[in-house]
């Protein structure tokens, strides 16, 4: 028994040691994690830590609020207004050609010529046969004459004068049926050059030299850089609420800008189960725009207040983003949400309210100019 109890002391003893060790470790462990600084306060959103000791007297900026437009996005193409196509009115083998996609034109330039030996033969048939009428003419003319004269002193009878009269208008209508044939063949001549009628760009071309042509064959498609419109499709809902000659952005794909463009269109679609509509948008489209890019129609849809900061006075640390506010004159940092980009300025889900003061990076200060109760075009959705 008496050996029982101390054996029960000495595993008492050993413990009591151990758990002695074990105190200790944790003790130093503590003020080890105390002194690097592992125990400061975490940052979490909408948890304000303490303030700094000095006030700052950087560049900041105010919280503002913004009223932006919501805005659906009608995808369509860029389509030239009006394109010329260039037919030729007559059968002919093309001998020349100047058609280069992408190509540019001037209004009155040679673009195709067609082989016209055969009706420049044509052309000096009817040539000949306008100097043939013209001499018969002035032969018949000469006889009738005559022929009044010999009536009047009773050497020819009144039939006779009568077949004079008769040939002289005879060869004035032969006359008059050559010259015409003369200048149906001068026309037809003119045929075998093919000019351009603008100053434009040529779209497509689907003939080339050696290749026979007939009558309004398709020789190329021509276009009006300046004159080109965006054909959107837009559903019937949306469509009901425009109208001819309002004014709507244009974004397109590869252009940071977007374009004030004006519906010159509302056209309903082909396919009438898509109940929809195609509207055409004009615009002055800066240089590089191409017929056949894709682009959107942005149409409002409301609008609606949100708050922003410069994106200059956002950090972002990790998987955190933050903003530095400025309370009482020193700077407390706060966890924030960000949302769409606006140009320099970057939309606040939560984080901040309005009228708050935010430090912005020294490199973009100069850059920051906010304006409460503005409009921005941002905030787009798909249709």
């Amino acid at each position: 028994m008496a050996k029982s109890r101390h054996q029960l002391k000495n595993i008492a003893r050993i413990l009591g040691r151990i758990a002695g060790i074990v105190l200790a470790v944790l003790l130093v462990g503590a003020l080890i994690f105390w002194s690097t600084g592992a125990l400061k306060t975490k940052i979490s959103p909408g948890s304000v830590p303490v303030r700094t000791a000095k006030p700052f007297r950087g560049a900041t900026a105010l919280v503002a609020v913004q009223s932006i437009s919501e805005n659906l996005r009608a995808v369509g193409t860029i389509e030239p207004i009006a394109p010329v196509v260039l037919t030729p009115r007559i059968v002919g083998r093309i001998i020349f050609s100047r058609l280069i996609a992408g190509g540019k034109v001037q209004k009155g330039q040679v673009l195709v010529r067609l082989d016209a030996a055969q009706l420049k033969a044509q052309l000096a048939q009817t040539a000949a046969a306008v100097l043939l009428a013209k001499a018969q003419l002035r032969q018949a003319i000469i006889d009738q004459k005559r022929d009044k004269t010999l009536l009047a002193t009773g050497d020819v009878t009144l039939a006779t004068m009568d077949v004079a009269n008769t040939a002289v208008d005879s060869n004035q209508a032969n006359l008059a049926h050559a010259l015409a044939e003369m200048q149906a063949a001068q026309a037809v001549l003119g045929y075998t050059t093919i000019r351009s009628t603008i100053n434009g760009i040529v779209m497509q071309k689907y003939v080339s030299v050696g290749d026979t042509v007939m009558p309004g064959q398709m020789l190329a498609k021509l276009y009006n850089p300046h004159k080109l419109q965006l054909e959107a499709v837009v559903r019937e809902s949306l469509a009901s609420s425009l109208h001819l000659g309002q004014k709507l952005s244009v974004q397109l794909e590869g252009f940071h800008a977007a374009v004030q463009a004006h519906i010159r269109q509302i056209a309903p679609r082909v396919n009438a189960q898509s109940r929809s509509f195609i509207v055409k948008a004009a615009a002055k489209f800066p240089s590089g725009v191409w017929p056949g890019m894709y682009g959107n129609l942005l149409i409002p849809t409301g609008s609606h207040k949100v708050l922003v900061v410069p994106e200059a006075a956002i950090e972002h640390i990790g998987q955190l983003d933050l903003v530095t506010l400025i309370v009482h004159g020193h700077r407390v940092r706060q966890t924030v949400q960000p949302g769409r980009h606006m140009g320099s300025l970057r939309e606040i889900l939560s984080g901040v309210v309005a009228k708050q003061r935010v430090v912005v990076a020294a490199t973009q200060a100069f850059k920051v100019h906010i304006k409460s109760k503005t409009t921005n075009p941002a905030g787009e959705i798909s249709q």
